[in-house]
């Protein structure tokens, strides 16, 4: 406990899934944070849940608005007087083959799930100098390492966050601000439970996300906020542009 006392910490897309867990945990571990998220509603209702871990609060945005992005920085920092964490966690998925893809869903997945990135890195960056330094996480994917069919539009949106990080990650470690990507394998989130409550045979399609992976199960959002506080804290000091894998072997076959 107290790995992040005293720290700020700005998580996007907070409001569920690994980006509530992730606040969850750096709130239990001392740290100040603001989530934010697009759906007013589920971010209130999650700032409510997570206020008894420590202290917790919401911004409503959207990343992919450069003006947006701008205000969820500046509430951060005025909420907490400074900005020295941020995780770029809100992103959207894509199961739709090339031919099928329409052009409005290629777009939104890009635009949320990297220039959604780059909105909050642009104006986090100089709140971490003023502060002396600071950790920026991303959230990659095993599918930015390894493709997988009838994902086009998901594949290169996560394929391109791992090359941003590694690409600020030089530029910022000037800086003193470490940049490392979080990479999940597959995750029980409310959207992938939603897939087994509303597929035709639940079981089958429980069994089939159990498979997924070589340890023959869905990780719990938990173990992929630990990588989150491991690459936030500074037991990962010389972590720089790394890619943490949390994928229960999927990328090793």
């Amino acid at each position: 406990m107290g790995r992040l006392n005293g720290k700020s910490a700005l998580i996007t897309g907070g409001a569920s899934g690994i980006g509530r867990a992730i606040a969850q945990l750096f709130a239990e571990e001392g740290a100040r944070v603001v989530i934010t998220d697009i759906n007013t509603a589920a971010l209130t209702a999650a700032v409510d849940e997570l206020a008894q871990y420590g202290t917790v609060s919401g911004c409503t945005g959207d990343v992919r608005s450069m003006a947006d992005a701008g205000y969820m920085v500046g509430h951060a920092v005025d909420e907490h007087g400074g900005l020295d964490i941020l995780v770029c966690n809100a992103g959207i998925t894509s199961v739709m083959p090339i031919e099928q893809l329409s052009e409005d869903e290629w777009d939104a997945v890009l635009t949320t799930n990297v220039k959604g990135m780059f909105t909050m890195v642009k104006h986090a960056v100089p709140k971490m100098i003023e502060r002396g330094g600071g950790k920026i996480i991303t959230l990659g994917s095993e599918m930015g390492i390894v493709a997988v069919p009838e994902s086009p539009a998901y594949n290169a949106s996560k394929g391109a966050v791992m090359m941003f990080t590694k690409s600020i990650a030089l530029d910022l470690i000037r800086h003193n601000i470490r940049v490392n990507a979080l990479c999940p394998g597959i995750t029980r989130t409310p959207l992938l439970q939603a897939e087994v409550d509303n597929s035709l045979d639940p079981a089958k399609t429980a069994a089939a996300q159990a498979s997924w992976a070589p340890v023959m199960r869905v990780a719990d959002a938990r173990e992929i906020a630990y990588g989150a506080l491991f690459l936030a804290s500074d037991e990962s000091s010389f972590a720089v542009g790394t890619n943490l894998v949390l994928d229960g072997g999927f990328t090793a076959r």
